[in-house]
C-alpha cells in the first residue's frame, strides 16, 4: 500500500537555465540537481524527472535557450510551461525568496506547483511548433537579414570611395536577387501550408505577404 502511496505523488519541477548549462529543482526535494545544456543533458534531465514523478516542469523565457530543452520534455511526455521572467520575479519576491541558481530553480518549482493548483497552468503549456512554422520561420529570419545587410550597403553607397561604388551596387543588386528569391519561397510556403489560417491574417488591411509569414512562424 505504501509502494501505491508513492507512486501518487505528483512532484512540481522548476529549471534555471544559462547558455552551458542549467539547474534543476524539485519540490519535496531538497537539494538541486545541474545538467550540461545539451541533448546528453536533456536526456539525464527527461530520467530524473520522471524518476521524482514530476507532472510539470516550469522554465523561465530567457531569449530562445529554453526552447530546446523545452521541446526535448514536451517530446518526452512531460508538461512545459516557459514562464514569463517578470511574472516568476514577482511571485519569488512575494517570499523574499533570495537569487542563485539553485533557488531559482526551487523557485520555479514552487511557481508550478501554484499554477497548478489555481488552474493555470493548462492554458500556459508550452506547445512546439510544427516543422512547417520552423521552416517558415527560417525563411524569415534569413530574409530578415538579408534586408539587414542590404540597408548596410545601401548607406556605404554615400560616403563610399567612387572606385568602389561599382563594388557595392552590384552586392545591393546581389541582396535584391536573394531577397526576391526568398519572397518566393515565402509565397509558396504559405500557400500550401497553414489551413488557410495565413488568409485570414493577409485580409487585415495592410498586412502583406512577408508580415503574414512572420505572423504565421511565430503565432501558436
Amino acid at each position: 500500500m505504501q509502494g501505491r502511496f508513492m507512486m501518487s505523488i505528483q512532484n512540481y519541477g522548476g529549471i534555471d537555465i544559462a547558455k552551458k548549462h542549467f539547474v534543476i529543482g524539485i519540490t519535496g526535494i531538497a537539494k538541486t540537481k545541474t545538467e550540461t545544456n545539451n541533448p546528453k543533458g536533456f536526456q539525464h534531465t527527461v530520467e530524473y524527472l520522471q524518476k521524482h514523478h514530476v507532472s510539470l516542469v516550469v522554465l523561465e523565457s530567457t531569449g530562445g535557450l529554453e526552447i530546446p530543452l523545452a521541446k526535448a520534455l514536451h517530446h518526452a511526455g512531460l508538461r512545459v510551461v516557459i514562464a514569463n521572467p517578470r511574472q516568476t520575479h514577482s511571485y519569488a519576491q512575494s517570499f523574499s525568496l533570495g537569487k542563485t541558481d539553485s533557488k531559482d530553480a526551487k523557485m520555479l518549482a514552487d511557481y508550478a506547483q501554484a499554477i497548478e493548483l489555481k488552474g493555470l497552468a493548462a492554458n500556459m503549456l508550452y506547445q512546439p511548433p510544427t516543422v512547417a512554422e520552423e521552416e517558415l520561420e527560417a525563411l524569415v529570419k534569413r530574409r530578415s537579414q538579408l534586408v539587414e545587410m542590404r540597408t548596410a550597403e545601401k548607406n556605404r553607397l554615400a560616403q563610399i570611395h567612387p572606385s568602389q561604388q561599382q563594388s557595392v551596387e552590384d552586392l545591393i543588386r546581389h541582396f535584391n536577387t536573394l531577397i526576391a528569391d526568398l519572397d518566393k519561397q515565402i509565397a509558396k510556403y504559405n500557400d500550401s501550408n497553414f489551413d488557410g489560417k495565413n488568409k485570414i491574417i493577409g485580409e487585415i488591411k495592410g498586412v502583406g505577404d512577408t508580415t503574414c509569414a512572420t505572423l504565421m512562424s511565430m503565432l501558436p
